[in-house]
């Protein structure tokens, strides 16, 4: 499977750390209408779920959470 950033749109090559998010509420609660989990490391098995993000980079995850969510705290 070919994974590309969320932000820039590089594609992944197999030997780049790259960083793994979800997004979306998923769960039965939906007490937010979005929320984001951060794994903080790649996890292979995960990276192919349907609301997983992928990111080439820290700089490209702040930008596409600030550029998405409008929460400058994700920009500093």
């Amino acid at each position: 499977m070919e994974y590309f950033c969320k932000s820039c749109g590089k594609r992944k090559g197999d030997d780049q750390d790259w960083l793994l998010g979800f997004e979306g509420s998923g769960g039965p609660r939906k007490v937010m209408k979005y929320a984001i989990k951060l794994l903080g490391k790649w996890d292979d098995q995960r990276a192919s779920e349907a609301n997983a993000v992928h990111f080439c980079s820290t700089a490209c995850q702040d930008k596409y959470f600030w550029q998405n969510y409008g929460d400058e705290n994700w920009a500093a």
